[in-house]
């Protein structure tokens, strides 16, 4: 038996977080900058904010790489090895970008939507 079984719920819970907050803080970004910064005494801000901005995004990605490479790495149980259980294994080991093709596919549909909405949104704010 295995003595540090794999968790999967905070992982994956601290992934979704992780991936809520990228989208929450270019949400933030892009409504501090056609807002707050139309005051010319903030503007030097934008500086800092930017700078803030690009280290979160680098901290949440740093995490995510973690986490993939520790999912990656973490020992599974043995499994009966048929043609079902081998095109499962390929299938979640083929890498794309380091993702397996359910991932990209969800990273694809949030940056697609992330784009239309954020584009709807500062046709809005003009």
């Amino acid at each position: 038996m295995n003595p540090n079984p794999p968790r999967p719920k905070i992982s994956s819970s601290f992934e979704y977080f992780l991936y809520a907050a990228m989208i929450v803080e270019t949400a933030l970004a892009a409504f501090v900058y056609k807002i707050i910064f139309r005051d010319p005494e903030l503007t030097r801000m934008s500086l800092y904010f930017g700078i803030f901005y690009f280290a979160f995004l680098a901290w949440c990605i740093a995490q995510l790489n973690s986490l993939h490479r520790r999912r990656k790495l973490a020992p599974t149980e043995p499994v009966a090895e048929t043609p079902e259980t081998k095109a499962v294994v390929a299938e979640r080991t083929r890498p794309v970008l380091g993702l397996t093709t359910a991932q990209l596919v969800v990273v694809v549909v949030v940056f697609v939507s992330a784009v239309a909405t954020f584009t709807w949104a500062l046709t809005l704010l003009r």
